[in-house]
């Protein structure tokens, strides 16, 4: 992929070269004029007594121009090409007033100064026009390059990879500075969603796998300040693949997939699962500050009329855990979830008929870490923060089937038709759900720091698809990795 992005100079480039000109003009021609009447009547001075060609001639017009140029190139560039400059906020602000007081008259009077010495050489009328366009067009070119140099971010390659894993590689993404926000893949796993945050702007792009190409991209910050209702925590793509749901802090956006634009907003927040039946579930809207904050209970809204379904009694604080414990089934109608982070019962919701139809009590009541069904929808994982770490349950019976002692604390979980991926340091272990036995391992840390020493990076954002036949996460120093782990 060509680091040249046409999008990128027309959307921080240009504005900041028409901010810097407006800027420069006014302060240019102000410092300018004054410097070039003084050095007019210095180099008169100067000049008595001997031969001027043009005894009347000032320096105004050239320290003028000098001064613009100088204020553009010193006085505006510096602080415009630094990334600093799109954060905003109150510290970015002060670091740019600090910047200004000292660049500005710097850049403005230095040019002046050079302008007015300039003046005094002799020029044709038509080499003095050449010399500035020439001057004007340099200035501007280096100016662009400079802006595009500082701001435009990393070019992001989308490539096939020759790591020796366990699962075929379908693609690598690499080139965030940071790791992204959230993953999310379609339902078939064709395509990737990526939220990712720079200079204080969510930003989400689209990837075609197959193709590897980015398809869509947008940002998520509306006019005006942002709001908790604007950072985004996750996102998901609808049933139907033509919608992506994004949570933020204090609601979720149902989104157009082709540019972004809101369709509907709901009192949700932090995550959105899409279920059958074109309906989607949510966490509730808490405010943190209240006096008596509300629980983190269930909504569930119907899609096609952004109408309250039902809400179901729960609490889930997203915050306490690595990921909220939450498993829908492959087929979207059956929902897992303990009411309470602590609980030790784990119910099981159809939610086509909008009523609990079973619960699973554990003997070790000590923190549901994360859920899971299996590919075909009759059995149910569980990830327990102490205890036994890993138990396989037939949830109709309901009795539990299978302990798995040797697997790691679960940060997530996922069942494919491999067996249970147990996500934990950096690595993913795959277990068999009917011997118990460990099957392959997934390993996430970069090879120089496994051979380093014994740290772990934990693991990053990770997603996968519906038909639980592609698994995409984020590897710390490397990339957005995606693999079929159906084969």
């Amino acid at each position: 992929m060509s680091y040249w992005n046409l999008n990128t100079f027309m959307e921080l480039v240009l504005p900041k070269l028409l901010t810097m000109t407006l800027v420069s003009f006014p302060i240019g021609s102000i410092v300018g004029a004054v410097v070039g009447w003084l050095a007019t009547l210095i180099w008169r001075r100067t000049m008595r007594g001997e031969s001027l060609s043009s005894p009347k001639r000032w320096l105004i017009k050239p320290a003028m121009f000098g001064s613009f140029i100088g204020m553009l190139l010193v006085g505006m560039l510096p602080i415009h090409a630094n990334p600093a400059s799109l954060v905003g906020g109150p510290y970015s602000g002060l670091w740019f007033l600090m910047m200004f007081v000292f660049l500005a008259p710097l850049g403005s009077i230095a040019g002046a100064i050079i302008g007015a010495t300039l003046g005094t050489k002799q020029f044709s009328q038509i080499k003095r026009e050449k010399l500035i366009g020439i001057v004007l067009l340099l200035a501007y070119f280096f100016a662009s390059v400079v802006l595009y140099v500082g701001l435009a971010p990393p070019a992001l390659v989308m490539e096939k990879p020759t790591a020796n894993d366990p699962f075929p590689v379908v693609a690598e993404l690499k080139g965030y500075e940071s790791g992204p926000k959230d993953l999310a893949l379609s339902d078939n796993g064709q395509q990737l969603a990526v939220v990712t945050v720079r200079y204080g702007e969510d930003k989400v792009e689209i990837w075609d796998l197959p193709r590897k190409k980015v398809l869509y991209s947008f940002k998520t910050k509306p006019n005006g300040s942002v709001t908790l209702k604007d950072i985004l925590s996750s996102l998901e793509f609808s049933k139907d693949g033509q919608q992506l749901i994004t949570a933020a802090v204090q609601q979720v956006q149902v989104r157009n997939l082709t540019n972004g634009a809101v369709q509907m907003r709901l009192d949700g927040g932090e995550e959105a699962y899409p279920i059958a039946d074109n309906k989607l579930i949510t966490l509730a809207s808490v405010d943190a500050w209240a006096n008596e904050p509300e629980p983190h209970n269930l909504k569930v809204w119907d899609l096609a009329t952004g109408k309250l379904l039902q809400t179901i009694d729960a609490d889930l604080a997203p915050t306490e855990r690595f990921s909220v414990p939450i498993a829908i089934s492959p087929d979207g109608r059956l929902v897992a979830f303990p009411p309470g982070l602590y609980s030790d019962r784990i119910e099981i919701w159809d939610m086509g008929n909008q009523k609990q139809i079973t619960a699973l009590t554990s003997s070790q009541p000590a923190g549901v870490l994360s859920l899971a069904f299996s590919p075909d929808g009759e059995q149910l994982a569980i990830a327990l923060g102490q205890g036994t770490p890993l138990s396989i349950w037939d949830w109709r019976s309901p009795k539990q089937i299978k302990t798995i002692a040797k697997a790691d604390r679960a940060e997530v979980l996922y069942w494919t038709k491999q067996g249970v991926f147990v996500g934990s340091d950096g690595a993913f272990q795959v277990w068999d759900p009917q011997t118990g036995e460990a099957r392959q391992k997934l390993d996430l840390q970069p090879s120089e720091e496994r051979a380093k020493s014994d740290l772990r990076f934990p693991l990053g954002p990770s997603a996968l698809s519906a038909d639980r036949t592609t698994l995409t996460v984020y590897v710390p120093r490397q990339g957005i990795r995606v693999w079929r782990v159906d084969k």
